[in-house]
């Protein structure tokens, strides 16, 4: 259980590399709490500075923000992550107060995913002197490298929090995780959802994530006048579109010119202060999709008005570009492993009514038929999940109706209950299947993600057929006006074979005047009963007999042709599926015909489809 309050001998400092993050000596730690302390006196509510060069502040807030489950954590809370970098190698000190919740500090090197929490993280820290602080004592940052400090809570709590990022040396950079262009175009876009229906055209509610940000790319003298165009083919401005400057407050931006179109012009004027070239704008605002496919955005700046409507390269002093909107799939279904159940010929009667055993599952009575993964692109791929109308991530209850399913051909006739579960031995039945027969099984899933989960098959007592495996969802759109979507798959899921013997001839004759024959060998200590299976041209119906018997350990047994092969509508000839309930290495078989006016004969082995013991290695997972 966690405890309210750590003392300071308790100061929980995780560590997810070595090295990472540096241990402090009691004496260093009784400093810092006494600065505390002394700060608290003055009614101050952060730690004492320790930094010579750079101590840069930040406030914020995870209420109302995107959720994740923290790493080592059990439930689903805000977050708010933000992009910093350092001037020079440095060893620096992270610390973060919330006043109303229990908070946690994370740090992330790289790249930061919210689905893959673990990844990247560097460095961690619950409770520092009262659950309201973190701190991340001494970790080595390196110039040129990307880092991520995300606030968090440590269960479900959320709220404001002002960070300090304290740096003896090195320069403190922070960058807002936002859409910018750049040149040459490396940026990346924002993603939209491919299922929305376009046309009509579709307004998306800019909720910051559709903000253009771009350097002005010049710099002019005060008074100086320059006129600046966005163009997005693809998408047109909304009303209510507005540019910021970060410049100096001197520094005036006119009306902006062309709303309702893909273009956007207007003027930057410097005041008293020049304008920098690392000034930014920020054009914010809803945008309306006319066109679904990947949107460019190209910023320019010119010397005059008309130059700036009309685009192009006259008279523009600068530009940059890159790609803007890019549309995606919202969600995707994975195949992670494939399984391969092996039923057994030696289980008790009847033969093959029981599998092997061996892992994942070892009960006799359970097969994992394999693992998949369903559910939104950000769940299963990881990054960040496309946009929708809103300007929220879209998520499964916005695309699917309440029958969509997800359908997993094959036979199951055999089988007593089929059923999904988070767990690989196949303990825990989670869902089983509506219905499922000798060629499907059917679940109704709704709008639910299923990530990290297995097909699982349990036995019935009847002998279990080999069989291959696909999985694949039929989806139902919860809007049709707005959201088409399509289905996916079937990928390959798994396969279940046996262990014992089958025996083909793809095309045994029984003409007249000529001997049918098929010939058995079992090499074995045991006497094996055998099954014939028959299987007819369309039309052709073919009576049949004696389809059962018995090869005699260490024996050969004659079977004529003619006592299983009694009649036929049309010509006489069939395929025969011989199972004999023996290990494979132990069973021959032969199909024989005998021409006895000239005593010619004519011999073919019967071909042996693909069982278990030749399985080497799996199929590759698929994904769609």
């Amino acid at each position: 259980m966690k405890h309210p309050v750590l003392t300071l001998m308790a100061l929980a400092i995780a560590i997810a590399a070595p090295g990472t993050v540096k241990a402090q000596s009691a004496q260093q730690l009784q400093e810092k709490e006494a600065a505390l302390q002394a700060s608290r006196a003055m009614g101050g509510s952060a730690r004492q500075a320790i930094a010579t060069k750079d101590l840069v502040a930040y406030a914020g807030t995870t209420a109302g923000g995107p959720t994740w489950t923290r790493p080592f954590g059990f439930s689903v809370a805000p977050y708010s992550v933000q992009v910093m970098s350092v001037s020079q190698d440095d060893t620096c000190e992270l610390y973060s107060s919330m006043p109303t919740y229990d908070g946690y500090l994370l740090l992330y090197r790289d790249a930061f995913d919210p689905m893959a929490p673990e990844g990247n993280l560097i460095a961690y820290n619950d409770d520092y002197l009262t659950v309201t602080q973190s701190l991340i004592p001494s970790i080595s940052l390196e110039a040129g490298t990307t880092y991520y400090v995300v606030n968090g809570a440590f269960s479900t709590g959320s709220g404001a929090f002002d960070t300090q990022i304290d740096c003896p040396v090195a320069d403190v950079r922070l960058t807002p995780a936002r859409f910018e262009l750049t040149n040459p175009a490396s940026n990346t876009p924002v993603r939209v959802a491919e299922e929305l229906v376009i046309p009509p055209s579709r307004t998306l509610a800019n909720t910051g994530r559709l903000d253009i940000n771009t350097e002005v790319g010049y710099a002019f003298s005060p008074g100086e006048v320059r006129y600046a165009r966005m163009h997005c083919p693809g998408v047109q401005f909304a009303p209510g579109t507005t540019v910021a400057f970060s410049g100096d407050a001197s520094n005036l931006i006119g009306s902006v010119n062309g709303i309702g179109s893909d273009a956007i012009y207007f003027s930057i004027t410097a005041g008293a202060t020049p304008v920098v070239a690392t000034d930014l704008l920020t054009v914010d605002g809803d945008r309306t999709v006319t066109a679904k496919g990947p949107v460019d955005c190209t910023y320019g700046l010119y010397d005059f008005p008309s130059q700036a409507q009309a685009g192009g390269p006259a008279g523009r002093v600068a530009t940059t570009s890159g790609a803007y909107l890019q549309f995606v799939p919202s969600y995707v279904l994975h195949v992670d492993s494939q399984g391969n159940p092996v039923a057994d010929v030696e289980s008790a009667e009847p033969a093959y009514s029981e599998f092997t055993r061996r892992a994942p599952t070892w009960e006799t009575t359970l097969g994992n038929i394999g693992g998949f993964s369903y559910g939104t692109r950000q769940q299963v791929l990881g990054g960040s999940q496309p946009i929708t109308l809103d300007g929220e991530a879209i998520e499964l209850a916005d695309l699917m109706g309440g029958d969509t399913t997800l359908v997993f051909t094959g036979d199951f006739s055999a089988a007593g209950r089929v059923f999904i579960t988070p767990d690989e031995e196949c303990d825990f039945d989670m869902q089983q299947a509506d219905s499922f027969d000798a060629s499907e099984a059917v679940f109704t899933i709704g709008s639910n993600a299923y990530v990290d989960h297995y097909l699982c098959y349990e036995t019935g007592g009847e002998a279990i057929r080999a069989s291959n495996f696909t999985v694949a969802l039929a989806p139902l759109s919860a809007d049709a006006s707005t959201y088409a979507v399509a289905g996916r798959g079937p990928l390959d899921l798994g396969r279940i074979t046996r262990n014992g013997t089958e025996l083909q001839a793809p095309l045994a004759q029984v003409p007249a005047n000529y001997l049918s024959r098929m010939v058995l060998t079992n090499t074995g200590s045991l006497d094996r009963p055998y099954v014939i299976q028959v299987f007819g041209e369309t039309g052709n119906v073919i009576s049949t007999s004696n389809l059962t018997g018995t090869v005699p350990a260490r024996g050969t047994l004659v079977v004529d042709l003619s006592d299983v092969l009694t009649g036929f509508t049309a010509a006489p000839r069939a395929t025969l599926n011989v199972t004999v309930s023996a290990p494979n290495n132990q069973i021959q078989g032969l199909y024989q015909i005998v021409n006895p006016d000239s005593g010619t004969i004519s011999n073919h082995v019967m071909v042996r489809p693909e069982v278990a013991e030749e399985m080497e290695e799996p199929l590759p997972p698929e994904e769609v």
